[in-house]
């Protein structure tokens, strides 16, 4: 199965590469959702990849409607095709692509991730996970981070969601976080845990959807680290890809329940 995930992200990189398609044309267009061409072009790739495969999946996509690829399929399989499609659009070259595969039976939850991979697009970075066997960043075993406190801490911030008093408790109250970052790619920055580059992710906006979460909370959690909602709480089933999370993901149990202090004087 991981070889398959990264036949899929390899093919989809090839693509964004070659940059022969068109930035700005859209695909579809809604008042919820934009979809661009490029990204149906590379959920096609993947989607097609899947299905000759001959393994049996039902597949959740944000840009279509959930189907299956065989009768009875064995595994659920959550795509997000091209996560960072503003930063394509705009020519800025980060973004990923996010896979997880999950247990037909299993809820859909990090937890129950039993294969994932985050690929960045132009760097080639990959980040992949299987149910308890590690998680590893271009086949180098990931470790989280071991800073355990705001005031040393660098942290992923996903500002989008406008929560102004959580936002002023991180970067405002002493001690303040001591760096902050984001790529525009959420499954990036998520993932980004896992390796120790971030020491925590901090999304609390109720803005973020499942496709772009969930494989990178899988290899989070297989790496070690920890993975919650703002309350700290386990993160709910995924029902569908416009149901909205917040998320705090950090590398250790000290410096995740830190955040959630910092958070907790803010609601």
């Amino acid at each position: 199965m991981q070889e398959l995930l990264e036949q899929l992200f390899r093919q989809v990189r090839a693509y964004a590469q070659s940059e022969r398609y068109d930035r700005k044309q859209v695909y579809s267009q809604s008042s919820k959702h934009t979809t661009m061409q490029f990204d149906r072009d590379a959920e096609d790739i993947i989607i097609d990849g899947l299905t000759e495969s001959g393994i049996g999946f039902e597949i959740i996509s944000e840009e279509r409607e959930t189907f299956s690829t065989t009768a009875n399929p064995a595994y659920r399989v959550i795509i997000d095709p091209i996560d960072g499609s503003d930063n394509v659009e705009r020519g800025i070259m980060t973004a990923s692509v996010a896979l997880a595969v999950v247990p037909i039976d299993a809820p859909v939850t990090p937890e129950h991730v039993q294969w994932a991979l985050v690929g960045e697009l132009f760097s080639g970075t990959v980040y992949e996970a299987q149910k308890g066997a590690g998680a590893f960043r271009n086949g180098r075993r990931c470790q989280t981070s071991t800073i355990t406190n705001i005031r040393e801490s660098l942290a992923g911030v996903n500002l989008d969601g406008k929560n102004i008093e959580a936002m002023k408790a991180l970067l405002t109250q002493s001690p303040a976080l001591k760096q902050m970052r984001r790529t525009g790619s959420p499954a990036m920055d998520s993932v980004y845990v896992a390796s120790g580059t971030y020491d925590a992710y901090i999304d609390i906006g109720d803005e973020i959807t499942g496709e772009s979460f969930l494989a990178s909370a899988g290899i989070v959690l297989e790496a070690g680290g920890v993975v919650t909602d703002q309350e700290g709480k386990p993160l709910r089933p995924i029902a569908n890809l416009s149901e909205k999370f917040s998320l705090v993901l950090a590398g250790n149990k000290k410096l995740h329940q830190e955040i959630l202090s910092r958070l907790k004087k803010t609601s």
